[in-house]
């Protein structure tokens, strides 16, 4: 918000300018809307997760959460899952049949 006088205006001759003052006041009655439309563009921005109307912040970040997914659970899905397969065959010099426990077969043999 931005006023068209600034506050050491509307003193003259240690007096308050009477007509600066009414235009502040003016000013800043326009302007009292000013923040209802900005609560109403950050509600459009946050949005809605799903339903009629789903999108802004809380749908995206539904999504980035179902991309992400879970690794345990009745049905493992999404990156999570992925990352923890790609653990498992990994596996450790220990564990028979996974890459390293190969690698390390491999070590020893030569």
């Amino acid at each position: 918000m931005t006023l068209r006088y600034s506050f050491p205006y509307l003193f003259y001759g240690n007096k308050i300018n009477k007509e600066r003052l009414y235009k502040v006041l003016v000013d800043l009655d326009s302007a009292n809307g000013g923040e209802t439309i900005d609560i109403t563009a950050i509600k459009e921005a946050i949005g809605k997760a799903s339903g009629d109307g789903a999108g802004g912040i809380l749908k995206d970040i539904a999504d980035i959460k179902e991309a992400i997914g879970s690794a345990t659970g009745e049905s493992p899905s999404g990156i999570a899952k992925d990352v923890s397969d790609v653990k498992t065959a990994i596996g450790s010099e220990t564990t028979e049949g996974t890459i390293l426990a190969r690698i390390k077969a491999l070590e020893d043999a030569s």
